[in-house]
């Protein structure tokens, strides 16, 4: 008996917006100068896929900048600041995202889970396509919501139980390794698509794409059909 696709979450930060370059600038712009010896190369390596304060984490451990509870406070506050403003100046929403966001919420139920602060993202679907997916979502998880963030499940395992689905029912699409690896873990398919990093980064997701223009609703739903079967 074939399975039958019943909700998508999507990933928000290299799935829906191009958005990575603007966390890195307002993380440097709330740690200050001593942070900009990581580049912006490492900082896609090695401090992505997770939540703020992994990044910053990583980010002062390659600054050699000792980290403490009160100092990520401090800079957290900073970096919403910065953020907020760069989002409202500069943000891009990736190639085709938003019309695939709207044609699968035409055919299924969609939910966001994402490592971004809660802040972040109220920002940025404020402020994404004049605000076309504000209320698209049937329920929007961020860092701010879970104990754990990414890599653990949790980001997911929430997100598909709000959704009213059994997880096996469930497809995420996420950019990142760890994203991949939270989304296996809540026991999701996942189509990993290579924007922020690039395909050989992504093997473990069960489908890979290029870019969101291999997609549309109508195809994710036949992809699960066709390789869902007995998987449970």
């Amino acid at each position: 008996m074939k399975a039958e696709l019943k909700a998508v979450v999507f990933d928000l930060d290299g799935v829906i917006i191009d958005s990575e370059l603007l966390h890195y600038q307002a993380i440097l712009e709330a740690m200050g100068k001593g942070a900009s010896v990581v580049t912006y190369e490492t900082y896609l390596a090695e401090c992505t896929g997770g939540d703020e304060r992994f990044a910053m984490g990583k980010m002062a451990n390659l600054s050699g900048v000792e980290f403490d509870e009160q100092l990520f406070v401090q800079w957290s506050e900073r970096k919403a600041l910065s953020y907020a403003r760069l989002v409202e100046e500069n943000l891009r929403p990736i190639s085709g995202a938003v019309e695939l966001v709207e044609a699968v919420a035409g055919k299924l139920p969609i939910g966001l889970a994402t490592g971004s602060a809660p802040s972040d993202v109220e920002v940025v679907l404020r402020t994404l396509a004049g605000g076309r997916l504000k209320s698209i979502f049937q329920t929007v998880v961020t860092a701010g919501d879970v104990l754990k963030p990414k890599p653990d499940p949790s980001t997911y395992s929430k997100a598909v139980e709000q959704l009213g689905c059994r997880p096996s029912d469930c497809l995420a699409i996420e950019d990142s390794p760890k994203g991949i690896t939270s989304a296996l873990g809540a026991g999701l398919r996942v189509v990993g698509v290579a924007f922020t990093h690039p395909e050989s980064k992504l093997s473990k997701a069960d489908w890979i794409v290029s870019g969101l223009s291999e997609l549309s609703a109508q195809n994710l739903v036949d992809w699960f059909c066709e390789n869902s079967s007995g998987r449970q």
